[in-house]
């Protein structure tokens, strides 16, 4: 074949290998366009629905509050109901609607009798009964003070609903709703306000809905007041300190926070994309207005939690990766004219192919680093619906067996320090706390088993009783014996987890399973990103952590564990804490991939010197292999795991690039006859050099993330 014949072939398949992957990457690019696009434009409209559901169930639950009291005020008003025949309907309406928490009247001095200057009468939930008690007995609500606000502006206003406050008597932040009753004159009709009516409606009820939201493992609903006070969010300190969305804005100097509480308070519906402060994760916040008490609640949902899964987003950005170094570097040839053959073109062509080569490899070191393990398939615990949906089918297994539901038992864990003591142990230590409650948990053993514990040290730091709840909490230290991996070292992330089990895995005496559950009341921010449960001045040599969370894992025995009469445990969930490590990169990537690196360059140069160097070389590249079996000693040394990790397969390459250039010095002393060594003066082993070596480690790369 002629010289221009196999130019004009290289050319053409170069063109149709160019034509055919750009026709692949479009597919494959526009299918994940469309994909994203629409995982995005759902998970908005599920979000969206959810928050209208939501505000329309507490629109509903406050317009019944608001049209009772209203009713009781123009009943009051317009004599159908008297002074006496109050507090029987006060009852009966508390009776009847469980969102109330107290509902009553307050009258103006005098106005109830003469010779009575304050009355204020209300029933109350107390401890599940209903109790009548007396305002005045607590205080002088007529005196104008910030606390008797409700009162002076009710009386002024007519009806209004209240900025939330904290109520001494009950102990909680509350909402009312006021309304104000009159007495009318017989001659001259003129009506005068006699006193107001109220209804609480406790913030712990807005709390309740917001937690049964589904707005995927990590986001999160709350609610507004006209003035932007929080009414309910996951960090209840926001609304026991009445703190504001503008107060957040301003601390953390965020203007799309600012956007959001002004949407709020304006009534208005948007949807505003913005970072979170507290974890840094893109979110979008779905603005829906309450328009009965003109409150807004805002559903928060994760952007990345709605798209693909790590894996298969992993898988995909590795393929097209591929496809963009092949289909570029088919281009290059056809740009540079590399079929020509020229010295000039085929250098270009090498210099590409390794760029390409590196810039891929780099960019699925980028995808496996900036991964967040905790999303992974797993059964997270961050609200408490979460964790009543996986337990569901064990409620449902007790019906099947006639036997009571499980009684749970909330536990919480503190860490304070972790340290490897080997490649498979690790030593942690920090606090465990438990709370039983009068009634629930009588009869029960107290503490819990670290299964997989060792060399475990435990003491118990404190116990008190408030109310109804007993709080006892250990300070614990153990060795715990996990099977890590490290297959993807230096890009390796593992879990260190502590898991649980109550003491009591059944009780027959009392016909029910016990199960842990998270204390998930007892952390501010429970997003795995905000690292709950962990010191905040964490120390750990050679990691990072990148998340902690709840989970359950649901595991089988083939033992009854003694106990008669009681199921084998099938699917049974266990309490684990999770703390998710990253091995830290940088140190490693100078320590150990920069001198391979020089070896590679040094291997590269000394190539133009074999013909007249050529027993130098092969003297060299023995010293090289000596060095680079002494570095892959200590890496194996220091992790003592089976199997080949990623990090041995660099290795195992400058082995093979050392032998070749050390066999073609030899083949270059001996002058043999051979064109691949001989033309142009070793011209091709030195262009084929830097493309195949990080053309291997890119197909090794890219095989082990996959």
């Amino acid at each position: 074949m002629t010289k221009i014949s196999w130019q004009k072939l290289v050319f053409n398949l170069s063109l149709l290998f160019c034509c055919t992957n750009l026709l692949v990457l479009s597919i494959e690019g526009f299918s994940s366009w469309r994909e994203h696009n629409l995982r995005i434009h759902t998970a908005k409209k599920q979000a969206r629905l959810a928050a209208i559901r939501s505000s329309q169930q507490i629109g509903k639950n406050l317009i019944k509050i608001q049209d009772t009291a209203n009713a009781i005020a123009s009943d009051l008003s317009s004599g159908q109901l008297t002074d006496e025949q109050l507090l029987a309907r006060v009852k009966k309406e508390l009776e009847k609607n469980p969102n109330l928490l107290a509902f009553g009247a307050a009258y103006k001095p005098f106005a109830y009798k003469p010779n009575i200057r304050l009355y204020a009468p209300y029933y109350t939930r107390k401890n599940g009964k209903i109790e009548l008690r007396q305002t005045e007995n607590l205080s002088d609500y007529t005196k104008p003070t910030p606390a008797n606000e409700w009162y002076h502006k009710s009386l002024a206003d007519g009806s209004i609903w209240v900025e939330p406050y904290f109520d001494q008597a009950f102990q909680e932040t509350l909402i009312d709703y006021n309304v104000t009753f009159y007495r009318t004159d017989p001659q001259t009709q003129q009506k005068t306000p006699v006193g107001v009516i109220y209804a609480n409606y406790s913030l712990n009820k807005l709390q309740e809905l917001m937690n049964s939201l589904d707005l995927g493992k990590s986001g999160y609903g709350f609610i507004l007041s006209q003035k932007g006070v929080y009414l309910a969010h996951p960090n209840q300190q926001y609304v026991k300190e009445q703190i504001t969305i503008f107060d957040r804005a301003r601390k953390r100097k965020d203007q799309k926070v600012w956007l959001i509480g002004e949407k709020a308070i304006k009534g208005e519906r948007a949807v505003i994309d913005y970072t979170n402060g507290l974890t840094g994760e893109v979110s979008w916040a779905i603005v829906q207005p309450i328009p009965v008490a003109g409150w807004s609640m805002v559903a928060v949902v994760i952007k990345d939690e709605v798209l693909l899964d790590n894996q298969a987003t992993r898988q995909r950005s590795i393929r097209i990766t591929i496809e963009v170094i092949i289909f570029l570097f088919f281009l290059s040839i056809l740009l540079f004219r590399a079929d020509q053959g020229t010295t000039k073109s085929l250098w270009a062509i090498s210099f590409t192919a390794s760029i390409l080569c590196v810039a891929g490899i780099g960019f699925i070191w980028y995808l496996v680093l900036s991964e967040r393990g905790y999303k992974n398939n797993r059964n997270l615990l961050l609200t408490k619906p979460s964790v009543d949906n996986l337990l569901q089918p064990r409620i449902k297994l007790a019906e099947q067996v006639k036997q009571k539901p499980p009684v749970y038992i909330p536990t919480g864990v503190f860490v304070q320090a972790i340290k490897f003591n080997s490649a498979n142990d690790v030593f942690v230590n920090g606090y465990i706390w438990q709370k039983y409650y009068d009634g629930i948990h009588d009869g029960l053993s107290r503490g819990f088993i670290l299964p997989e514990g060792y060399e475990l040290e435990l003491d118990e730091a404190y116990r008190y009783k408030q109310n109804n709840t007993e709080v006892i909490g250990w300070y614990f230290e153990a060795v715990l014996r996990q099977n890590f991996n490290f297959s993807q070292y230096p890009f390796d992330a593992n879990d260190v987890w502590i898991r649980l089990w109550p003491k009591d895995f059944n009780r027959n005496d009392l016909n029910r399973e016990v199960i842990l559950v998270p204390d998930l009341t007892s952390y501010d921010v429970i997003n795995p990103l905000a690292q709950p449960g962990l010191e905040q001045d964490f120390v750990l040599e050679g990691w990072s952590i990148e998340s902690s969370f709840f989970e359950y894992k649901f595991n089988n025995y083939n033992s009854n564990f003694g106990f008669e009469n009681t199921l084998i445990k099938k699917n049974y969930p266990e309490l684990y804490f999770t703390v998710i490590l990253k091995r830290a990169f940088l140190g490693i990537f100078i320590a150990r991939l920069v001198p391979l690196g020089v070896i590679a360059i040094l291997l590269f140069v000394m190539m133009p010197l074999s013909r007249e160097h050529g027993m130098e070389i092969v003297g060299a590249c023995g010293g090289f292999i000596f060095i680079v079996i002494l570095d892959q000693i200590s890496v194996r040394g220091q992790l003592t795991t089976p199997g080949i990790i990623y990090f041995e397969y660099l290795y195992f390459v400058i082995y093979l690039f050392i032998l070749l250039v050390a066999a073609n010095a030899i083949l270059l002393k001996l002058e043999k006859d051979i064109p691949f060594i001989q033309y142009q003066n070793n011209q091709i082993p030195k262009l084929l050099y830097w493309p195949t070596l990080l053309g291997i480690l890119l197909i090794v790369t890219a095989l082990t993330f996959y």
